[in-house]
């Protein structure tokens, strides 16, 4: 038994000669935002800042003026890279997830090259801003990952801005909807659709994916809340943001809110009990939006097949990607090239079909053409190793969000863990009707919420190590 103990004291010990030596190696851990940026011990300071790296998601309705959202990323960007200067680390659950999106950006600019398109397009605001838009859209995981702040502390301003802006904006869409004016968030735009609700962002469909993320978000602070005035506060978000996405009439973002409320029902109990019980009031309670914002009208002008309906055009593009991609499987005909090509352009595609092709003409369109599925955007353009690879990213990003909220014991910290985790389900579902994965206006929102949540998972670790190293210290006297 004397000697079992040891045995157990000694493997303890050189748990902790690791755990010291992470510790060692994130200093920033102690404190960031004291002992790292000292002006932050000014309580003006200390708001200023916070509000500053929070700026985005005050932008996400409203990419009509798209210049307040890039500054507000370019921002943390610089910040970002003068504390790496200090810091000189990232956090370490950052590192493999960064490190394949590092290969990412590699391996598209490279298929961008290759396709013949030139180094002066490539910083055109217009190549940037559409075909080019993925690059700003993941650029924030680089940046948030320098722990040059506390990442619950931004969490919490995030969130806060976040429930506070798409709350008015629902409001203010909600009224304007139901009353003859309706010239700043509604608009009548599509011939079957009628009135929807824009915000100030160009398209229904860019609301209405970011709707359905953040009700996602204001589902799950609803579901953990323990104080009843919260609790109630967070259900009346949750209707407002819920109403909202209905006069969207998004149909893909609605689609990705249902599949996002079931991972999340599923993850946050663990128990078919109370998913079905959940999930069976959900809809019920949902019923009556349904029917009162004209939702089931515009579900059912999914079965329209006429030339001009939605639903044949998606095809339309969906079939031109698979031709595309059935060209050159592997590496695909170039990044950003899927709209510069058209039916009559095909056989312009130059290689070897079937194996490795390039569409190499000089005809560069930047515009916001898509294929409406981000899987056979990512195939016709980069192959079957640039969906791998983007794949790859998303759900190594899943596990890591997933075992942070079944593991941390900090309640924000788990609400944290389980929106990204959640937000990502919701960007895969999305992803089936538009090319959500290169989507400005709900990527920087997913992006920015994802990095944080590792981020935070990384700094909660950080912390019950040093809670353990403290309180078995004692084990070196003993040995």
């Amino acid at each position: 038994m004397f000697i079992k103990n040891q045995f157990k004291i000694m493997n303890k010990l050189n748990n902790l000669n690791k755990i010291n030596n992470e510790i060692n190696l994130n200093k920033d851990f102690n404190d960031v935002n004291s002992s790292k940026i000292k002006f932050l011990n000014n309580k003006i300071f200390y708001y200023f800042f916070y509000i500053i790296l929070a700026l985005p998601s005050l932008f996400l309705l409203i990419n009509k003026y798209p210049y307040f959202q890039i500054i507000s990323v370019i921002l943390i960007v610089i910040i970002s890279l003068i504390s790496f200067i200090f810091i000189k680390s990232i956090n370490s659950y950052s590192k493999i997830i960064l490190g394949i999106l590092l290969i990412i950006f590699i391996y598209f600019i490279l298929s961008y090259f290759f396709a013949g398109q030139s180094l002066k397009d490539f910083f055109k605001f217009s190549f940037l801003r559409n075909d080019g838009n993925f690059f700003f859209c993941y650029i924030l995981f680089f940046a948030l990952a320098v722990p040059f702040f506390n990442y619950k502390i931004l969490s919490k301003f995030y969130f806060y801005f976040i429930f506070i802006s798409f709350s008015i904006f629902a409001i203010i869409g909600i009224i304007e909807f139901y009353t003859d004016y309706f010239k700043l968030t509604v608009q009548m735009t599509e011939q079957f659709a009628g009135r929807l609700f824009l915000a100030l962002n160009y398209a229904h469909n860019a609301t209405g994916s970011v709707y359905a993320v953040v009700s996602i978000f204001a589902l799950i602070f609803f579901l953990r809340e323990k104080k009843k005035l919260l609790k109630i506060l967070y259900l009346f978000i949750l209707f407002l943001c819920i109403m909202a996405l209905f006069l969207t009439k998004s149909r893909g973002s609605w689609l990705a809110f249902a599949v996002g409320v079931i991972f999340v029902l599923w993850l946050n109990y663990r128990s078919w009990k109370k998913f079905l019980i959940t999930l069976s009031a959900m809809i019920v309670a949902s019923l009556p939006l349904i029917f009162f914002t004209g939702a089931l009208k515009r579900l059912l002008q999914i079965f329209n097949f006429s030339a001009t309906a939605t639903t044949t055009i998606r095809l339309d593009l969906w079939s031109k990607a698979w031709y595309l991609f059935s060209q050159s499987p592997i590496f695909g005909v170039g990044f950003g090239r899927y709209n510069d090509i058209h039916i009559y352009s095909f056989e312009r595609i130059r290689g070897i079909c079937g194996f490795f092709a390039l569409y190499l003409d000089p005809n560069f369109i930047f515009d916001n053409a898509t294929a409406h599925n981000s899987y056979l955007q990512f195939l016709a353009e980069t192959g079957v190793i640039g969906l791998f690879l983007l794949m790859s990213f998303w759900i190594i990003c899943l596990i890591i969000t997933i075992r942070g909220f079944l593991k941390v014991k900090d309640e924000f910290a788990k609400r944290v863990l389980l929106s990204a985790s959640s937000s990502i389900i919701v960007l895969f579902a999305l992803s089936l009707t538009e090319n959500y994965m290169s989507a400005t206006t709900v990527m920087i929102c997913i992006s920015f919420v994802v990095s944080i949540a590792i981020g935070l998972f990384w700094e909660n670790e950080l912390k019950d190590k040093k809670y353990y190293v403290n309180i078995n210290n004692d084990l070196k006297i003993k040995a």
